[in-house]
């Protein structure tokens, strides 16, 4: 049995207007823009890069189906699914099987610290609602609530739908070789593991036994990442070494000034409909514009 997910796919932003407001008119073409002029080979739909709890429940259900009815028939689209409530995240869940996504990211309910024994119980009840394949979001620098490895192995062993099939792995980078030893060999070459971290993706592959990325820079610089990662994936580390060196410098200033917000105006400046983060996020300041608009200039990745 091979992995279930892409190890290669980028994550869309959403859009919404200068008030805040999610700007369905906008979706179709900005889907369209990351499968024509990106070229990614797969999108995850309302992550965090897709700011999903600035979305209604009603508002993420609209935009799986917009962005469904946007994309090539078994287009891999990949629904984020997080909420604070299990019964929420059942319902987005079957609404992304029912309009036809490939997959499923299940993050953690955040801000509410839940136990290993209710996480337990919040995966396995969304895990069982749905027959899509799943992957965890393990991402305890927002949620402070951390998936241990050892209940992430009992989850894969016990959901009656076999289809927890891999983990996002943002806490200890040490979590993806232990959760391999819990599982075994066989079983954990069924498994993916990603990171949605860029700028570490080629420690995390070449020394952490990761095997994929679910990137946000590859929206703007979809070349350099698409690269890395196929150097990666050819045992060529020295190749996605140089790539990144080049990178690096852009996706940092991107960083200090806002990642997520240097992203939707750097898109927006080449064209696609990316709309702005709802407040208390801020559009950059113009002297910030100004460095941003250097990434622009002379970029391969625009060509």
């Amino acid at each position: 049995m091979t992995r279930r997910f892409l190890d290669y796919s980028v994550a869309m932003v959403t859009p919404f207007t200068t008030d805040g407001d999610f700007d369905e008119s906008s979706v179709p073409r900005l889907t369209r823009y990351y499968i024509e002029q990106v070229k990614a080979p797969g999108l995850l739909i309302s992550g965090s890069t897709g700011e999903q709890h600035c979305l209604t429940i009603s508002e993420r259900k609209s935009l799986y189906t917009l962005v469904a009815k946007s994309s090539p028939k078994d287009y891999p689209l990949y629904a984020g699914v997080a909420t604070f409530k299990t019964k929420d995240a059942v319902e987005l869940a079957k609404a992304a099987e029912e309009v036809g996504y490939a997959g499923i990211m299940l993050g953690i309910p955040p801000y509410r610290l839940p136990t290993q024994r209710e996480l337990f119980s919040y995966v396995t009840e969304v895990a069982n609602a749905t027959k899509l394949p799943i992957f965890l979001y393990n991402n305890p620098r927002r949620n402070t609530v951390q998936v241990e490895p050892e209940t992430y192995v009992h989850l894969v062993k016990t959901v009656k739908n076999k289809n927890l099939c891999g983990i996002k792995e943002t806490g200890e980078v040490t979590n993806v070789k232990k959760i391999k030893e819990l599982l075994g060999e066989i079983e954990a070459k069924q498994q993916s593991f990603f990171t949605g971290n860029d700028d570490l993706y080629i420690d995390l592959y070449a020394n952490h036994e990761f095997t994929g990325l679910t990137s946000i820079a590859g929206a703007l610089f979809p070349k350099d990442m698409t690269d890395i990662h196929q150097y990666l994936h050819n045992g060529e580390v020295d190749k996605a070494e140089e790539i990144i060196k080049t990178a690096l410098p852009n996706i940092k200033l991107m960083q200090k000034v806002g990642f997520l917000q240097s992203l939707k105006y750097l898109l927006r400046q080449r064209g696609a409909p990316a709309g702005y983060c709802p407040p208390p996020l801020l559009d950059p300041t113009d002297q910030d514009k100004e460095l941003l608009n250097t990434l622009l200039t002379n970029d391969e990745n625009s060509k």
